[in-house]
């Protein structure tokens, strides 16, 4: 039924999914024209679930007039069918937003109760964007095998922690499966956990790279099974030859390179391109390689270390060698990755040993194929406004779950999770919001109500700023000034939380970014000297805040002022600050006749999110248990770097 409704959109076979789902669907052909404005026409009720006496379900449908994507109308989706529950009274609503192309919003909307009565200031939405141009699979499986015997039932079906949990679940297989089939140079395997490592290096590439893919900045072809058969010449299930020529010139040649030489290496051992990783290798592999490197042209280039090449030349290696880790040669360096692990149907692996299991199948398949069958969402989600989709904190999950998986102290437990390694975003969301009150309630003590007034901007079922003019003054200023460090950063939950809250609050105090904008300028004035870079900073930012959309701006600032953090492994400060990125990213306007898209470069986040120690007490001489002229031994360490 469902797939139906998805080839040819039809309301009819709608009611007749809910008929099939819960018996006591009673049909309804009621018009909510009372409801159509400028963006939505042809509301109608579809009808009603009757769960119990005490507990109702409405079921709607309106057609868009907007465009309609996994982005836009979602805010004024969300707050029209708030709208209609709180004035009709129904405990809980499926809301379907549809547009003349058949793509639809199938969201589930309900208010929390506080004790037995409903809060109809405090509301749930689960959503489902649902495209013919899309895989649709958890859509398809979640909702269509879903059982809406019950409210509760039906909440599992928008369970996007059981969508988690099954990728997590298909990557860690493939994990392990991969492990048993593949080698690396042998720097790489000699290095403790070596090839653990780097796997789970090229896992997290590729999902960082698929939600590039959902902003599209790369090229679907690439990842098209049929399209790379055409594209290299020997694409066999053992050969390395699509990790190669496809995953390496991507990573490395492309994504990692501002200003590309698009010519493949030229042969010969430690020509003028040795170690020269923007130039493409494995020429060989291409059916045409001139076609080949125009696969590449259109993708923007994208700062951030992740995609460093390791590989080393012996003048860096303090002239004991070269060093290859991720073995990005022309040369045989011992690097096998062969493309079965990519593009793989579903088969068996013994992976009984990895999970300490005996005589069980496991079902595993290509990593691009898995990838294929899920939804991707750049923007992060909300406790309260959940896309059913998996999100960038998905880089932090899986890194965090695999990386336990051969820890001494942990891979017993970890390699049977899914995702308990991982803080939950409900206890992100209140240790953000309790820290952030705290600190307002230290420099604000002299407003009167205060404890109210901060709830009420902290609320997101409104958009009132409950503060004077002169007190939001203040309360930008306070969040220019704030300083938030994360000394166990993990792959940047607690940041990324705390940004997404700031940025809320601040779009509540100041909607047209006139004090952000200016608080900005005012630093600059009071901590560069020199005329021309003042001027040259001062145009810069007023640029950002004129073309930019409206939060990017008050994340660019915040990100660069704000947030610090420190972790103890460099790829989950990698994460953390390719996160950022992607943050940045959700509101970055790509217009491809500019420069690189109009993309902005990542801000220098080296010395804001570090690798490092936070449990060592001592530091470059510095005895930080040691209270005794410490601020002046700090500032004189300070002096020394400036």
């Amino acid at each position: 039924m469902l797939k139906e409704i998805i080839n040819k959109f039809d309301l009819n076979r709608f009611t007749r999914f809910f008929r099939e789902k819960n018996s006591t669907f009673t049909p309804s052909q009621k018009e909510l024209i009372h409801y159509d404005d400028e963006n939505y026409r042809s509301g109608l009720k579809l009808g009603e679930i009757k769960f119990t006496d005490d507990e109702e379900m409405i079921i709607c449908a309106f057609e868009v007039t907007q465009p309609l994507t996994e982005r836009s109308g979602k805010k004024a989706q969300y707050e029209k069918a708030k709208k209609i529950l709180k004035e009709t009274q129904y405990d809980s609503g499926i809301f379907i937003f549809y547009n003349q192309n058949g793509n639809f919003r199938f969201s589930l909307i309900y208010a929390n109760y506080l004790g037995t009565k409903r809060d109809w200031s405090n509301f749930r939405r689960f959503t489902y964007f649902v495209s013919k141009e899309f895989t649709n699979k958890t859509f398809l499986l979640r909702i269509g095998e879903g059982n809406f015997s019950s409210l509760e039932k039906i909440k599992d079906a928008f369970s996007v922690e059981k969508v988690t949990k099954q990728f997590y679940k298909d990557i860690s297989y493939w994990y392990f499966w991969a492990i048993q089939n593949t080698k690396f140079p042998k720097d790489a395997e000699n290095e403790k956990n070596g090839r653990n490592i780097a796997i789970i290096r090229l896992i997290t590439r590729l999902i960082f790279i698929w939600f590039m893919r959902e902003r599209k900045l790369i090229p679907g072809n690439l990842f098209d099974y049929h399209k790379i058969k055409q594209i290299l010449i020997d694409i066999s299930p053992i050969k390395t030859t699509y990790y190669k020529a496809i995953l390496q010139n991507l990573f490395f040649a492309t994504l990692n390179t501002k200003e590309r030489k698009y010519r493949f290496q030229i042969s010969g051992w430690k020509n003028s391109s040795y170690m020269d990783h923007s130039v493409y290798r494995y020429q060989d592999y291409f059916t045409n390689s001139s076609e080949a490197l125009i696969l590449f042209k259109d993708i923007p280039f994208l700062n951030g270390g992740l995609f460093d090449c390791l590989d080393r030349p012996s003048k860096q290696n303090n002239n004991q060698g070269e060093v290859r880790i991720d073995g990005f040669s022309d040369k045989d360096v011992g690097l096998k990755f062969p493309n079965f692990l990519f593009f793989s149907e579903v088969t068996n692996a013994d992976l009984n040993k990895d999970f300490g299991t005996k005589n069980k199948n496991y079902k595993v398949q290509g990593l691009i194929n898995i990838l294929s069958a899920y939804n991707f969402t750049i923007d992060e989600n909300d406790p309260n406004d959940q896309e059913v989709a998996l999100d960038p904190e998905l880089l932090g999950k899986v890194f965090e779950n695999l990386l336990a998986s051969f820890n001494p102290e942990t891979s017993s437990t970890a390699r049977k999770a899914t995702g308990s390694y991982y803080t939950p975003r409900e206890i992100v969301n209140y240790m953000v919001t309790q820290s952030l009150k705290e600190y307002f309630k230290t420099h604000l003590k002299d407003i009167e109500e205060l404890d109210k007034k901060l709830d009420e901007l902290f609320a997101t079922d409104n958009e009132n700023n409950p503060f004077t003019t002169q007190e939001t003054k203040i309360i930008v200023k306070l969040i220019d000034a704030l300083r938030i460090v994360d000394p166990a950063v993990g792959s940047g939950a607690f940041p990324m939380g705390i940004l997404n809250k700031l940025v809320f609050i601040l779009a509540k105090l100041d909607p047209e970014n006139e004090l952000w904008k200016q608080t900005q300028i005012n630093a600059l004035e009071q901590s560069i000297p020199d005329p021309v870079i003042k001027r040259k900073l001062t145009e810069q930012i007023e640029k950002h805040f004129k073309e930019k959309n409206p939060d990017y701006g008050r994340k660019l600032h915040l990100i660069q002022k704000c947030i610090y953090g420190v972790d103890i492994q460099q790829t989950a400060v990698e994460i953390a600050k390719l996160r950022f990125f992607i943050s940045l990213l959700v509101d970055e306007k790509i217009d491809k006749e500019k420069k690189n898209w109009g993309i902005e470069p990542l801000p220098n986040l080296d010395f804001k999110i570090m690798q490092g120690n936070s449990l060592i007490s001592e530091f470059m001489g510095t005895n930080f248990d040691d209270n005794t002229n410490r601020a002046n031994s700090l500032f004189e360490k300070k002096l020394m770097y400036l």
